[in-house]
């Protein structure tokens, strides 16, 4: 389903493209509440935690369309044969079915979604205990107060006065360590004949420093208490991990955020495919590390063969060359710094305004390459004679091919 909105009143070139450096997707108002992009990334909050499968995911064809988009693989939309595979792939792995695609973007969905991932269990919380024996505890012979820890939780100066049975003396302890608990309801005291038992349902640990102190108004014999006997140590209780993303909220929160930049990118090209490219290839270019991402991703392509004054044949070399070449003439570290992926861009989008308005590309290359390496931002070996778009594809080929060999 198509946005409501079809333009952004951005203009084009490079008056756009600075436009677009100061401001967000988000301070567009008309494109953040467009009632089709609203009702979209609500049905992915509402529905993708419930499909944790891969093919649940790609049976709806919402939340594919959703998913895909983020990735910038809506061109893949219905092809579920292929995606499941993709999908399942283990994440990470330098053998899955994903990472044989040349297209770094398939090992990122398979990554990011994590249906492929190994899953450890959950393991339930084993509880903690402990006993202590209590004799003597009559009207006139009991304790004047408690101290102690049990399950990570200690108490001081617990009031025990006039307590003359066991069931009282484990109420009146079990009140005291839930309150101090935070109120929760794991912490059981219990009394069985002259037994006192203590327990916590999350395992947190067992009983120690234990001090009931007689009460020096008794009237009789002190009663006693023995030291914790018949301890559980217990263990508390793991978390499932690994598995389908889908049931976190912060992922699910990190794919909204991306298919709301690639739609805001969407509308964006719809004014100028220029800026829409430039746009994709600021946000991708930093994680590039190989030649072979760029050639496999058609939009980064571009950019960086217009900045190079390639022509459209040379993607018909295959990709060894095209490597040979590219590698030649530009630096792909360069990518990760931002001031020279900055130049880059502006040279991108420059060069492209000058080409629609019929400017000769060798008098806009020249231009912007005194300006970018007269701040020593970028240093880029472009062809000596401009590289028409109108030359025939076999010339142009064969042009390119003794250029990569020689």
């Amino acid at each position: 389903m198509s946005l409501a909105i079809s333009s952004l009143g951005i203009p084009s070139g490079l008056a756009g493209w600075a436009l677009l450096q100061k401001e967000t997707p988000a301070s567009f108002t008309g494109f953040i509440n467009d009632p089709v992009l609203k009702q979209q990334i609500a049905y992915f909050e509402q529905n993708a935690p419930k499909a944790t499968t891969a093919k649940a995911l790609l049976d709806n064809y919402q939340l594919q369309n959703f998913a895909l988009t983020a990735f910038g693989l809506s061109s893949e939309q219905n092809m579920n044969g292929l995606m499941l595979q993709v999908l399942n792939s283990a994440p990470n792995s330098t053998t899955s079915f994903a990472a044989q695609m040349t297209d770094p973007r398939f090992t990122a969905i398979a990554n990011a979604f994590n249906y492929g991932g190994t899953v450890t269990p959950a393991v339930a919380a084993q509880p903690s205990s402990a006993q202590v024996t209590i004799s003597g505890l009559a009207q006139g012979e009991g304790f004047s107060n408690f101290a102690g820890t049990f399950a990570g939780i200690t108490l001081s100066n617990v009031d025990l006065t006039g307590i003359a049975t066991w069931s009282q003396l484990a109420s009146t302890l079990q009140n005291a360590f839930r309150k101090a608990d935070g109120n929760s309801n794991a912490i059981s005291v219990t009394s069985t004949g002259a037994y006192i038992t203590f327990s916590d349902a999350n395992g947190r640990g067992s009983a120690s420093n234990i001090v009931f102190t007689s009460d020096p108004a008794n009237t009789g014999a002190n009663p006693s208490a023995s030291a914790p006997f018949n301890i559980v140590a217990g263990s508390t209780a793991t978390p499932a991990s690994g598995g389908p993303a889908v049931t976190s909220s912060s992922f699910i929160s990190q794919i909204v955020q991306m298919y709301t930049e690639a739609q805001f990118q969407a509308v964006v090209g719809n004014t100028s495919n220029t800026l829409r490219e430039a746009l994709y290839a600021q946000q991708q270019l930093p994680s590039i590390t190989s030649w072979d991402s760029i050639i496999a991703n058609r939009p980064l392509a571009d950019v960086i063969q217009t900045v190079l004054g390639l022509p459209e044949a040379f993607g018909a070399l295959n990709v060894t060359q095209q490597v040979q070449v590219l590698s030649s003439r530009m630096n792909i570290a360069d990518f990760q710094n931002p001031t020279k992926l900055s130049a880059l861009l502006d040279q991108f989008v420059a060069m492209s305004q000058s080409q629609a308005q019929g400017t000769s590309q060798s008098a806009a290359v020249q231009l912007l390459n005194s300006s970018s390496s007269s701040n020593g931002i970028i240093n880029l070996t472009l062809p000596t004679t401009p590289l028409p778009d109108t030359l025939a594809s076999n010339t142009a080929v064969t042009l390119l091919q003794s250029t990569a060999t020689g």
